[in-house]
């Protein structure tokens, strides 16, 4: 009864109006707004379990990793200074394994109309397997590239393919 007081009436009235529509509606925003926030579920390229998906130390959530949580799209595909900024962090992580040009070296081709893990085809896929790490010298690159970094060097990869 002392909660019922506290909102100025019994089951949720105050001042006569029934207040229970406006509770409800504001718990049921706090739970979109907290959904939108948490990433999908992710799996495993390696063996399919699930993809623990973290911020690294200081890192922020930007509203294309958001748009991206809410989609599996990444946002910044075909925008070139989002493919600039991909193709310097790919030049510098990603080449010596894939080549300049995606064609493949010690890691698959990234052009070629076949992939070693058909998940590649989406974006949500290529992301678990640049956060994951996949079989062979893929190594996780979630651990060194934010998620956002990694959203940036999709958009690039995407650019390779003509």
């Amino acid at each position: 009864m002392k909660f019922c007081s506290m909102l100025g009436g019994q089951l949720g009235r105050a001042g006569g109006r029934d207040r229970r529509p406006l509770l409800a509606l504001a718990t049921a925003l706090s739970m979109v707004s907290a959904a939108a926030a948490a990433p999908p579920q992710f799996t495993s390229p390696i063996d399919g379990g699930p993809l623990t998906v973290t911020t690294l130390p200081g890192e922020k959530i930007t509203d294309a990793v958001e748009k991206f949580y809410a989609t599996g799209e990444d946002p910044y595909k075909g925008q070139p200074q989002a493919v600039a900024e991909g193709k310097a962090l790919y030049d510098t992580y990603c080449q010596a394994c894939h080549m300049p040009d995606g064609s493949g070296r010690i890691g698959p081709s990234l052009i070629g109309d076949v992939h070693h893990y058909p998940r590649f085809t989406t974006d949500k896929g290529m992301f678990e397997i640049i956060y994951g790490g996949a079989t062979g010298a893929m190594q996780p690159f979630g651990k060194r590239l934010t998620q956002d970094q990694i959203l940036h060097v999709m958009a690039y990869v995407r650019s390779l393919k003509k």
